[in-house]
């Protein structure tokens, strides 16, 4: 089979798997089972391009251009914020800035203010998680309302 065939079908059937499972369990302190997906993405990897199980996956993830779950699964939390924020998506996150809660002139008052969690599983939610990558953006990331350059920022880091 042609390579664009097999990444045509690694992108339809087995990429979109990933994505859901990276989304649902990446953020509960999940790292046997991350590290295990993270396998199985360099091995499905190896295959489309025909070489040994035994070389480099980073290798064969660049070139084919693919990012690692851990990348992944950051970028999507960080679209997901954009959306949110620029009101895209009807989600019922309640997601504010700090500066709705007061109008001081301070270097966090444009980053989201963080949910109160009573426990520390709390912190391993999804939108606690995505509020933290989100405040640790710069600042021309964040007070951008283009979800284009938001897109091309976080593919260029």
């Amino acid at each position: 089979m042609p390579l664009h065939a097999k990444l045509t079908l690694d992108n339809c059937l087995i990429i979109p798997l990933f994505d859901y499972g990276d989304t649902v369990w990446g953020d509960k302190n999940n790292d046997t089972l991350m590290a295990q997906l993270q396998v199985i993405q360099n091995k499905a990897a190896k295959v489309l391009l025909n070489i040994p199980p035994r070389s480099s996956s980073t290798e064969a993830l660049d070139r084919l251009d693919l990012k690692t779950l851990l990348k992944r699964r950051h970028f999507h939390r960080c679209v997901m914020m954009q959306k949110d924020l620029s009101r895209e998506i009807d989600s019922k996150f309640d997601i504010r800035r700090n500066s709705s809660f007061h109008s001081y002139l301070t270097h966090g008052s444009n980053d989201l203010h963080l949910p109160r969690v009573r426990t520390n599983w709390g912190n391993l939610t999804l939108i606690y998680q995505a509020s933290k990558d989100w405040n640790n953006f710069y600042n021309d990331i964040k007070n951008s309302n283009s979800f284009s350059f938001l897109k091309a920022k976080l593919k260029r880091l």
